[in-house]
C-alpha cells in the first residue's frame, strides 16, 4: 500500500516537472514574445529631501571678540540686514569718537589756510607797519642831523654813531613789518594749503576705517528668512582661526525637493514634468507640483531610506521638484517623488 502511495506520488511531481519545463522552453502561456521584456513600470519613483531654494547661510563676525548681544533663536524669522548679534564693542566706538575729534580739527586748519587772515588782523599788522615806516623816518632824520652837528664837532663821534646805529635797525624794523604785511596780504603759502587738504584725507579714512571695524561687531542677516541654529550664546569668545560659527539661516518661503532618480529611470524624466510628493509622515497627503531642473551627472546616492532591499551602490541623476504652492515642511524631511510616465510611454 505505501509502495502505491510513493509511485503516485512520484508521478505527480514528475508531472508538474514536465510542465514546468514545458512553459519555460515556450516563453510561457503567453508565447514565445510575450515576455521579451519586462513590463515598463507606470511612474519613476525617488527618494528625496525637502531644502530651501537657496542655501543654507553659516553666519559668523568678521571678527574676533566676546558676544554681548544674542537676540534671535532657532525658529524666529529675521529679515534682510536685522542685527541678530553684537560683540563687545566699546572699544571700537571709542576709537570712532577719537577719530572723529581728529578730523574736525583737521577741518579747522584746512579752512584757517584757505580762508587766510582776518581783517582785524590785517588792519593791525598794517598799523604796526605804518608806525614803524614813521620810526624809520624819524631816526632817519635824526641820523642826518647828528652828521651835520659832528661835521661841526657839536657832538662827539659816539653820539653821532649811536644816532646811526638807530636810524638803521628802525629802517630794519619797517622793512620787516612791510614783509609781514605782505605775507598776511598774501595769505597761506600753496604748500600749507596742500599740506592742510592731505591731512583732512587721512583722518577722513582713519574715520571710515574704525566705523568698518565698528560695524564688523554687528552680525546682520543677508536674507528674509528663518534661523535653523543657534551655535554660540552670550558671553561667548569667537574666533576667525578656526571660523566660529554663530547661527545658521536659510529662506523657507521657497521650497524644493531634492530627489535621486535611478540611473535606469533617467531617460523617462524630464523638464517641466508634472507629478507629486508624499511623505510617510503625512500620510497620503500629495503634494503637487513639477520639475524645473534635471542634472547633467551622475552621482552617487545620499539620501537614505529605511527599505532594507533598497540599493545602495546604485548611480542617481538629482532632480530638482518644486511645489505648486509652498507647504509648510521643515528642511530636510525625506520625502518620495513620483513622476508619472507620459501617456505614449505607458506599456
Amino acid at each position: 500500500m505505501k509502495s502505491r502511495t510513493w509511485i503516485v506520488v512520484l508521478a505527480a511531481a514528475a508531472a508538474v516537472l514536465l510542465v514546468w519545463l514545458a512553459r519555460g522552453s515556450t516563453g510561457g502561456s503567453g508565447g514565445p514574445d510575450a515576455v521579451a521584456h519586462p513590463m515598463e513600470r507606470e511612474e519613476v519613483v525617488a527618494p528625496g529631501r525637502v531644502e530651501g531654494q537657496t542655501d543654507v547661510i553659516d553666519l559668523g563676525f568678521e571678527q574676533s571678540g566676546r558676544i554681548a548681544v544674542l537676540s534671535v533663536g532657532d525658529g524666529d524669522r529675521v529679515g534682510r540686514g536685522q542685527v541678530l548679534a553684537r560683540l563687545d564693542d566699546r572699544l571700537a566706538r571709542s576709537r570712532v569718537a577719537r577719530a572723529q575729534a581728529a578730523l574736525d580739527g583737521a577741518r579747522a586748519r584746512r579752512d584757517a589756510a584757505f580762508r587766510g587772515s582776518r581783517v582785524a588782523e590785517i588792519r593791525a599788522v598794517e598799523a604796526e607797519a605804518d608806525a614803524a615806516r614813521v620810526q624809520a623816518r624819524t631816526e632817519a632824520t635824526e641820523r642826518a642831523r647828528g652828521d651835520r652837528l659832528l661835521g661841526s664837532q657839536a657832538i662827539t663821534t659816539a653820539e653821532a654813531d649811536k644816532l646811526r646805529a638807530g636810524a638803521e635797525t628802525a629802517a630794519a624794523r619797517s622793512a620787516a613789518a612791510d614783509a609781514r604785511l605782505a605775507m598776511v596780504r598774501e595769505g597761506t603759502r600753496g604748500e600749507l594749503k596742500r599740506a592742510a587738504l592731505a591731512e583732512v584725507a587721512a583722518v577722513e579714512a582713519e574715520l571710515e576705517e574704525t566705523r568698518i571695524l565698528l560695524a564688523q561687531t554687528e552680525l546682520r542677516s543677508p536674507i528674509d528668512g528663518v534661523v535653523l541654529r543657534r551655535f554660540a550664546e552670550v558671553g561667548e569668545q569667537v574666533s576667525l582661526v578656526p571660523p566660529t560659527i554663530v547661527l545658521a539661516i536659510a529662506n523657507v518661503d521657497r521650497l524644493q525637493v531634492r530627489a535621486e532618480v535611478d540611473e535606469e529611470d533617467i531617460a523617462r524624466v524630464a523638464v517641466n514634468q508634472v507629478g507629486f510628493v508624499r511623505a510617510d509622515a503625512y500620510g497620503d497627503r500629495r503634494f503637487p507640483g513639477h520639475v524645473v531642473r534635471v542634472m547633467r551627472d551622475l552621482g552617487r546616492k545620499a539620501v537614505r531610506n529605511d527599505d532594507p532591499r533598497a540599493r545602495v551602490d546604485t548611480r542617481i541623476l538629482e532632480v530638482i521638484f518644486v511645489f505648486d504652492t509652498t507647504p509648510d515642511l521643515p528642511l530636510g524631511l525625506r520625502m518620495e517623488l513620483h513622476l508619472p510616465a507620459p501617456a505614449g510611454r505607458r506599456g
